[in-house]
């Protein structure tokens, strides 16, 4: 029986050597968040030609409520891509007429902000700064902290935090054993008004040395007086494209 029983704990005090004789160091982390920025950024100038959109409101229990689907696809024929709504389905009735007034409103409004001057930050409209922090973007390289990595499974889980002008985002990156980023899971700790909690979670992809956002989930709760409502918000973005922008 003590036979064994050494056995098993030098087993177990074998694999620990060895797990710890795997774990990166401080310069494999920093080579891999480098690399994963620079691929990143090489893919700034792409656009995703279809996206998949899935939206979820839940009751206080966390069981969907009302769920919204639809589909959207950049039209390249035109002088500047246009997203063009190819269907949309709320609560199992045909909704995409709606969703391309919408669509079409905020081009416009969008359109309107630009040639006035008052779009966001980026002068293209989109999130205001802050709200758009992800771990790998070049843009918030210099306000990002990485605290130690650990061991998951086979992979590295790296904890970051990102200072940005909307507060800090904490977040988790991980990354496979030979350095390559596939996911992170992060939250704002001022979210937007209104809203009182705000995270999300990313898969990354990788395409001719560029790295990508392949999905992305937002959860959150918002808060108007007395009313809360909690949503979850999905996309799947594929068919990357240069834009001409």
């Amino acid at each position: 029986m003590l036979r064994y029983l050494l056995s098993a704990l030098l087993s177990v005090s074998t694999v620990g050597l060895f797990s710890t004789a795997l774990a990166p160091s401080s310069a494999d982390i920093l080579g891999w968040w480098n690399a994963a920025t620079v691929a990143s950024g090489a893919a700034s100038g792409y656009v995703a030609s279809r996206t998949v959109i899935r939206i979820e409101e839940l009751d206080e229990s966390g069981l969907v409520t009302s769920l919204e689907e639809a589909e959207t696809r950049l039209d390249w024929t035109k002088p500047t891509p246009e997203a063009v709504v190819v269907n949309a389905v709320k609560n199992g009735k045909d909704v995409t007429e709606e969703w391309r007034k919408r669509y079409a409103k905020a081009a416009k409004d969008q359109a309107k902000s630009g040639a006035d001057g008052n779009s966001a930050a980026s002068g293209k409209g989109g999130p205001p700064g802050g709200f758009d922090a992800t771990p790998f973007d070049p843009k918030y390289s210099r306000g990002l902290s990485r605290g130690q990595p650990s061991l998951v499974n086979a992979g590295v889980e790296v904890p970051y935090v990102i200072t940005t002008d909307a507060g800090p985002v904490e977040g988790i990156a991980s990354f496979s054993g030979s350095g390559a980023a596939f996911g992170a899971t992060q939250r704002w700790s001022k979210p937007p008004v209104f809203v009182s909690s705000m995270s999300s979670t990313m898969r990354y992809a990788y395409q001719d040395r560029m790295l990508f956002i392949s999905g992305m989930q937002i959860e959150g709760e918002t808060s108007i007086l007395f009313i809360k409502r909690r949503f979850r918000m999905g996309f799947e973005f594929s068919d990357w494209r240069k834009s001409a922008r």
